[in-house]
């Protein structure tokens, strides 16, 4: 019982704490993320790190550069290393790095007449972008349209097709998973049955060092091959973990329901429906335009998607990617 108590409890921050974070999103929408901005004439002496947000530098950093899963503008000089991890902007012609240029996974427009002393280093990631930086987890952004009649239908017709796409995609990937995966599927759903908590805590750890570390693996010239691997291992561990909990939310809810045993694909069905209702609330909530209350379900939808997420990334990483069952052997001896 203690147990569930203190899970409730870290949901309870969670929520709490996205509930604060949405309302900030939706209030303060300009500065919703760090942006780092060194202007022209302006010199500073640290280094620039931004993450999540926009990185501009026109002006000198005598230092390092980086950016992290944000929007790039550069124009000026860095004396150390540009590092740029699933970015996206461009770097102008009056730039000059003295140091190395690593570009991962971004979308860069690279001005011919830009400077690089140093070595350059590209690496293309394809979609594991997406895993890193979180503006794409504002999925359901609010697409700009020309004024006319029609315009407010549209705009939403395309946020209805974005979910319902990403439904069907997210179906498809979990039953290939766990049709195909059967041993590894078993052994992930049962470190997340019986470690609930600690696989909660492992997900947690995992999310709060993917930073860091892709931050040091950039930086030092010896990391940088490892990078491709630790976000391919990332990308399989989020869509490994992420099809077990899709499965394991319908084989719970089929549960309750008192179907008792229907074909694995229905109950995949089943947890992929369950999933979606939050985020298809929060767009029909939206449309009603009362602050409150859009808030709220942006949290809630937002409260979700961090817990299948941290669930994902814990239950794969316990089960070291479902070769074994974790089990608390203290547990156990009780």
């Amino acid at each position: 019982m203690k147990r569930y108590f203190r899970f409730f409890i870290v949901l309870l921050i969670i929520l709490s704490f996205t509930t604060l974070y949405a309302k900030k999103l939706n209030l303060d929408e300009n500065n919703k993320r760090k942006d780092v901005v060194v202007q022209t004439r302006d010199t500073t002496s640290d280094d620039a790190v931004s993450i999540g947000g926009k990185l501009i530098v026109d002006g000198l950093v005598d230092g390092d550069a980086v950016s992290v899963g944000g929007i790039v503008d550069i124009d000026g000089k860095i004396t150390g290393d540009l590092v740029v991890i699933g970015g996206t902007g461009n770097i102008g012609p009056n730039t000059e790095v003295e140091g190395s240029f690593v570009n991962i996974g971004s979308s860069l427009n690279i001005d011919k007449k830009a400077v690089f002393h140093g070595e350059k280093t590209s690496i293309n990631l394809g979609p594991i972008n997406r895993l890193i930086g979180n503006h794409y987890l504002m999925s359901h952004g609010r697409t700009s349209y020309r004024r006319g009649p029609f315009s407010f239908v549209l705009r939403y017709d395309i946020s209805w097709i974005r979910i319902l796409s990403k439904s069907i995609i997210s179906y498809l990937l979990a039953l290939a998973i766990v049709v195909l995966f059967k041993k590894g599927t078993r052994n992930v759903e049962r470190t997340m049955n019986i470690n609930p908590f600690a696989t909660f805590l492992a997900g947690f750890l995992v999310e709060l060092l993917i930073i860091p570390l892709m931050i040091i693996l950039a930086i030092s010239v010896i990391g940088i091959p490892f990078i491709p691997i630790f976000l391919l291992a990332l990308f399989v561990a989020l869509i490994f973990g992420g099809a077990v909990t899709t499965y394991m939310i319908g084989k719970y809810t089929v549960n309750k329901i008192g179907k008792g045993k229907i074909h694995i694909s229905l109950v995949v069905l089943v947890g992929t429906v369950v999933i979606a209702i939050l985020p298809l609330l929060s767009l029909l909530i939206s449309m009603t335009n009362i602050g409150w209350l859009n808030i709220l379900f942006l949290s809630l939808t937002f409260t979700e998607m961090y817990i299948i997420l941290t669930y994902a990334f814990g239950s794969v990483t316990l089960s070291l990617f479902g070769t074994r069952i974790y089990k608390n052997e203290v547990k156990d001896d009780k």
